[in-house]
């Protein structure tokens, strides 16, 4: 049909998704580890009464050779688009209101660096033979 009212899908980009965000910011744990850890994000829609509100992103931190898996964080963020974005650690840590990529990638470097971070990829490298 010559008078289309769809845009012209051709060399447009999708938009960066979450996943993708969570992998550039943290995806590197192979690297760091010399493939015995990867980063692993479980996605699970969540909210009241079986009505789906929000997308939850469980970040894992997993021990390849033992297919262990230890939550580092989960991102939770509306199911329209992936901001604003909260992030809560196991340990009880919470950074809210996250507005951008950039606050994103500020709030999961202080995660990577904190102490307990380091204890818990120690621990799993010491649990692989």
């Amino acid at each position: 049909m010559p008078n289309s009212l769809w845009p012209n899908f051709a060399g447009m980009a999708p938009p960066r998704g979450m996943i993708e965000m969570l992998g550039d910011a943290a995806g590197d744990i192979g690297t760091q580890t010399n493939g015995a850890i990867d980063f692993y994000v479980d996605t699970v829609g969540v909210g009241a009464s079986g009505v789906i509100q929000d997308i939850r992103y469980n970040c894992y931190l997993r021990l390849v050779k033992k297919d262990y898996m230890h939550l580092l964080f989960r991102v939770t963020t509306p199911i329209a688009s992936p901001f604003p974005a909260v992030i809560v650690t196991p340990e009880g840590e919470k950074y809210p209101d996250l507005k951008d990529e950039s606050e994103l990638r500020q709030a999961i470097g202080q995660i990577l660096q904190r102490e307990r971070t380091k204890e818990i990829v120690l621990f799993l490298l010491n649990s692989v033979p």
